[in-house]
């Protein structure tokens, strides 16, 4: 990624193609649903963190997607 844009190949881009759908995958697969056990206020908010950071990562990697999508001429 240290490359100018400008200078990387399709193989290039679809390599980094490959790596960030690769990762969205891990996250979305890391992305369980709420817990329902008790919580006390610390743990709940700590959940709460987890999984707004874990948003904020897969919305990056998706804009990062649709750039490389973008640059190799796909849809």
């Amino acid at each position: 990624m240290g490359m100018d844009p400008a200078e990387e190949t399709a193989e290039d881009l679809r390599a980094q193609l490959r790596e960030v759908e690769n990762d969205l995958a891990v996250l979305r697969a890391e992305a369980a649903p709420p817990s329902e056990e008790p919580q006390d206020f610390g743990d709940a908010a700590e959940e709460i963190t987890q999984r707004e950071e874990l948003a904020a990562l897969i919305e990056t990697l998706e804009r990062r997607r649709e750039r490389l999508r973008a640059a190799l001429g796909e849809t």
